[in-house]
């Protein structure tokens, strides 16, 4: 059971932890504005713009999350020789691993919103493409990084492949850290002997090849799931249903979903993983691991868009859901 002195007790082991993140690198471009009209000209709403953002999507907000937690998330992955590695940097307020192509174009969503609802979404992307060249920088980076966990961040936008898996497995082992991969389908037998994988409701059913409608079917999925990959943990995030999870020669158990309002998904995955990983890097039990997680995911979907939390929004969440139980 979770105390105030054993959540303060956590949050400051994350001080001084560094994660290698890994993966696929998003720009996410927010234009917020207000809908009063319809158009003359076609039958659209027109929006009049009051602001324009930049944020980290993908491997970016998962290394984000990790930094607004008082840890440093060392941020991996490869993007487009565009001028964005500037603004990535500012926003990120450091960052010296994200490697720029000339051959890649970096990865950008645009979401323009109205009075908190998202009303379209503009993707530019082009697959990233790993030539030999880059991996032996992804390589270079990788073997000299001091570092108490790897995370690797899916989106089956191209960075993942199977070398650059071998070689993060390769880096976890001769470390003796845990490596936690937040996985896309097309990846799947990629995953095999990591430490821990964290799949949505939909990857989940891909891994187990069923539905999953109940606890139940929850825990056979967490059974199928480890063995098919040989996982030491495995986590599964289920949206309004909560969080799963078991350890290898450990109990399953299910926490249920907490939030007041839901307002968007975007990056709630992203925030487990980086929570997860740095809890159990911090010496928790993978319990305690996973409620700081499902507290902090419950957070993050009030929010608009990509976000993170801080350790005073996670303590203050976690108080109130122990305070109602």
């Amino acid at each position: 059971m979770l105390t105030l002195k054993r959540i303060n007790e956590i949050c400051s082991r994350f001080v001084g932890k560094k994660i290698l993140v890994y993966g696929d690198i998003i720009v996410d471009r927010y234009i917020f504005g207000e809908v009063e009209r319809i158009s003359p000209e076609a039958p659209v709403p027109v929006l009049k713009v009051r602001s324009e953002e930049l944020r980290l999507g993908g491997a970016g907000n998962v290394a984000a999350n990790i930094d607004h937690l008082g840890a440093q998330g060392l941020l991996l992955g490869v993007i487009g020789d565009d001028g964005l590695n500037a603004e990535i940097a500012r926003i990120k307020k450091g960052v010296d691993s994200v490697i720029s192509d000339p051959q890649n174009k970096t990865i950008i969503k645009t979401r323009i919103i109205s009075q908190r609802q998202q009303i379209v979404r503009i993707d530019h992307e082009k697959k990233i493409v790993l030539n030999d060249a880059l991996v032996e920088q992804i390589r270079a980076v990788v073997q000299a990084a001091q570092i108490d966990g790897i995370i690797v961040s899916d989106y089956a936008k191209g960075t993942v492949s199977g070398p650059v898996m071998e070689l993060l497995k390769s880096k976890a082992i001769a470390a003796g850290i845990p490596i936690i991969v937040d996985p896309k389908p097309p990846h799947f037998p990629l995953y095999r002997d990591v430490t821990a994988i964290t799949p949505n409701l939909k990857e989940a059913e891909e891994m187990f090849g069923k539905n999953i409608n109940s606890d139940d079917d929850a825990a056979l999925a967490l059974k199928s799931i480890r063995r098919k990959f040989r996982t030491a943990v495995t986590v599964i995030t289920r949206g309004g249903y909560g969080i799963s999870a078991a350890a290898r020669g450990g109990k399953i158990f299910h926490l249920p979903a907490f939030s007041h309002e839901v307002f968007d998904v975007t990056g709630a995955g992203d925030t487990v993983v980086a929570i997860l990983t740095l809890a159990l890097v911090s010496g928790t039990s993978l319990r305690e691991a996973v409620a700081l997680a499902n507290a902090a995911a419950s957070i993050v979907v009030e929010k608009i868009g990509t976000s993170q939390v801080n350790p005073q929004e996670l303590k203050t969440r976690l108080l109130y859901i122990l305070k109602r139980h």
